[in-house]
């Protein structure tokens, strides 16, 4: 039996992509007699068939923004997912309103299930949310910006990569936090805290960060907090770009005993900074 828009209501294992994926199934099983409720189903099996992309034209460029899974599929999932209109998200990636739609109901089928929230997380952002974002996952970090900012915070999001985007670039996550970058610093400190586990990691240097931030809220004034939370944002930034670049390799956490004394929070960042330094000293 093939998926109908009652039957994916109720099965938490149905993929965005879940109308492509009956047409396919009917398709290359031709001695099946089902038919897809859905007229863009029933197209899309059509198209499959013959081939005609004169006639199916909304198909085959969804089809090639789909496959090509590059920049323009980043930015047009994400503003579904913040609730754009099809034709706003047209106006935004230079292409009609009708393919927006035939995209949305072919390969990006999250409309329905707006308050699905753990379902659009595990199919939207997937792995890089639970384990750690890499380079190469710009799509899901903007998905993930999709389904938590406004509209006006993601059109900032994505507007501050293309103005940092330069002719010769790939389309990875370490654009937005590059040396020189002219990215917002507060948007760079969000992209670098974002890129690692949503769960606390048995990495060593997550701990320290953790450490890190903690003693900048035991320094004595206002002041001094807030200067110091600036240099914390920095090194978490140039931190995350190390990351990103594969020259910062993960070592695991060995839980230090507490130490009674009061201690400085001055001196232990200090501490800190100084092993952070010696480890960019010693990357690649």
């Amino acid at each position: 039996m093939i998926r109908t828009n009652a039957t994916v209501k109720i099965d938490p294992f149905t993929r965005p992509c879940w109308r492509w994926e009956v047409a396919e199934q009917l398709f290359n099983e031709p001695d099946r007699d089902e038919i897809p409720e859905d007229q863009i189903t029933r197209d899309v099996l059509t198209y499959l068939k013959t081939g005609d992309t004169s006639q199916f034209p909304e198909i085959h460029t969804s089809l090639q923004i789909f496959q090509e899974d590059g920049l323009r599929r980043a930015e047009l999932e994400a503003r579904i997912l913040c609730g754009q209109s099809d034709s706003e998200i047209a106006g935004f990636c230079k292409c009609t309103p009708e393919v927006i739609q035939v995209y949305a109901d072919l390969f990006f089928c999250v409309r329905d299930f707006s308050h699905a929230s753990d379902w659009l997380l595990k199919h939207a952002v997937g792995q890089p949310h639970f384990y750690g974002y890499r380079d190469h996952n710009l799509r899901q970090m903007w998905n993930r910006f999709g389904l938590m900012v406004p509209n006006e915070i993601l059109n900032w999001v994505i507007q501050s990569y293309y103005d940092e985007l330069k002719p010769d670039d790939k389309p990875t996550l370490s654009i937005y936090l590059r040396p020189a970058s002219r990215v917002d610093l507060g948007l760079q400190g969000l992209i670098a805290e974002s890129i690692f586990p949503n769960f606390l990691s048995n990495d060593r240097w997550e701990h320290e960060f953790v450490d890190y931030f903690n003693l900048t809220q035991e320094l004595p004034t206002t002041e001094e907090k807030n200067e110091a939370v600036q240099i914390y944002k920095r090194d978490r930034i140039k931190f995350a770009y190390l990351h990103l670049m594969g020259k910062i390799k993960n070592e695991p956490f060995k839980r230090k005993p507490r130490k009674t004394a009061r201690r400085s929070p001055a001196k232990e960042i200090s501490k800190i900074r100084q092993k952070l330094q010696a480890l960019e000293s010693k990357s690649p």
